[in-house]
């Protein structure tokens, strides 16, 4: 499969504005991909759109010069300025596409699964190109398949919906996976969220956000001595598991407790971390949207940002522990926006006043579609059967955040897809193994009854003995 030509996308339009300062979340994936550029990671988002029967490469070419001009952010650039970095929209300018040919059925499919993985495989320059990518792949002559590729300088999964929307009602078909089109107009310009934090409420609200950060801190586990993880060459590596008993253990829970499924994971992630470290606290950041104030629903900017969280877990069942989280991380994602630089002063003060090492950096990403498990509930011989089919192993690459232990919870039509990425650095494969088979063991435990206190160290332990 080779290019047999490479189009440019013409756009011009929109209004001219001076530079300005960059949005408190485009900060914050600035910051991640300026660390990961070195590594050769580009922390892209990538997205295939199947392209309706009929679509001509013209319209492909016009509908994309449309997505630019419609949101701002697609057609921004980054200025650096010393230690300092403001963002630039242009009215004019070309979007290179490049053009492939792929083969029917499943090889055209992985052949543009190939496309979109060497789209994206560069970091983003992101001073000097747009931040989005393009390629259309076609089959037996005519367009099959768009490909995006996106920088996380200027859209989180969140701000793909407005885009995918605007596609779906053009050139392209809605995948069964995607959420439904959301009504409305575009939301905030890129320039205009970064007005509305530096605003008198938006100060406030980063006030409020650091207070609670340094709250969180001020209780938080101190950090675990750092341990060489042997994968020789390696910095980072990813452990992939899927589990149908986890799938069913998750909404027999979250239906138990008349909480999300992503409370009950977040409060197994907490549980599993404290008392592998044997702490009688839990900490994880979390991704909060960002989403709730006026005019960010729709808006085509990153608004996510990681915020800390903290959970007290001796003591308590794992109902119980269901419980706290939810109140935690509730209290937690209404404090989720904050300009990076006072966070991490707030990080380095609680240090300092602690007199220990604290890692802030543990995270949890859950990226679920409501209704995407079952929620009912189920016998241990059921579980039993299920996990016969659970499927564990390292897989290559990814993207590389600044965490010692980063996990990415995705579901879908197939279920849960658990991504952890552990820094060998600070953790071995083998500590990866056990935590992950701890987290699954203890949420079936609790599918079929409440684990008590002690049936929850018990739980983890044993995991960790299983995995020596």
């Amino acid at each position: 499969m080779g290019t047999s030509e490479c189009h440019q996308v013409p756009f011009s339009g929109g209004e001219d504005r001076p530079p300005a300062p960059l949005t408190w979340s485009q900060q914050y994936y600035l910051a991640e991909l300026d660390a990961a550029r070195p590594r050769g990671c580009s922390l892209a988002i990538s997205r295939v759109y199947a392209l309706r029967p009929g679509t001509s490469r013209q319209s492909v070419t016009e509908v994309l010069a449309e997505l630019l001009l419609r949101f701002e952010g697609l057609r921004t650039t980054v200025l650096r300025e010393g230690d300092a970095a403001r963002q630039r929209v242009h009215t004019r300018g070309t979007l290179p596409l490049a053009v492939h040919s792929a083969g029917p059925g499943d090889e055209g499919d992985r052949e543009t699964a190939g496309v979109a993985t060497a789209l994206a495989a560069a970091p983003f320059d992101v001073s000097a190109e747009l931040p989005v990518r393009a390629a259309l792949v076609e089959r037996a002559g005519a367009p099959h398949s768009l490909v995006l590729v996106f920088s996380h300088v200027a859209v989180d999964a969140f701000a793909l919906r407005p885009v995918t929307d605007h596609l779906v009602s053009t050139v392209a078909l809605r995948h069964p996976d995607w959420p439904p089109a959301r009504a409305g107009e575009p939301g905030l310009h890129p320039y205009e969220q970064a007005a509305a934090e530096a605003s008198a409420a938006g100060l406030k609200r980063a006030g409020r956000a650091l207070r609670h950060a340094s709250e969180v801190f001020r209780t938080m586990p101190e950090a675990l001595p750092t341990a060489d993880g042997g994968r020789a060459g390696e910095r980072f590596a990813f452990l992939s598991h899927r589990s149908p008993a986890l799938d069913l253990a998750l909404g027999a829970v979250a239906l138990r407790t008349a909480e999300p499924v992503s409370t009950v994971l977040a409060a197994a992630v907490l549980a599993v971390d404290a008392v592998m470290a044997d702490r009688t606290d839990g900490y994880v950041q979390l991704l909060s949207a960002n989403r709730s104030r006026p005019g960010t629903v729709n808006a085509v900017v990153p608004c996510s940002q990681p915020v800390p969280c903290g959970v007290t877990v001796s003591g308590a069942s794992f109902t119980e522990l269901v419980r706290r989280t939810a109140t935690a991380t509730l209290g937690a994602l209404r404090h989720g926006s904050y300009p990076p630089a006072g966070l991490a002063e707030a990080h380095r003060e609680a240090e300092l006043r602690r007199g220990a090492a604290l890692d802030v950096s543990p995270t949890f990403n859950y990226r679920g579609r409501p209704g995407s498990l079952p929620r009912r509930g189920v016998t241990a011989d059921e579980l039993a059967r299920a996990a016969g089919g659970a499927r564990t192993g390292w897989v290559p690459g990814g993207p590389q955040w600044r965490s010692t232990r980063y996990l990415s919870a995705d579901t879908g039509e197939a279920g849960l897809r658990l991504t952890l990425q552990v820094d060998t650095a600070a953790h071995t494969p083998e500590w990866a193994g056990a935590w992950m088979s701890a987290l699954e063991r203890l949420v079936c435990a609790a599918a079929v009854g409440d684990v008590s206190p002690a049936g929850l160290v018990r739980v983890v332990e044993q995991s960790e003995a299983r995995s020596q």
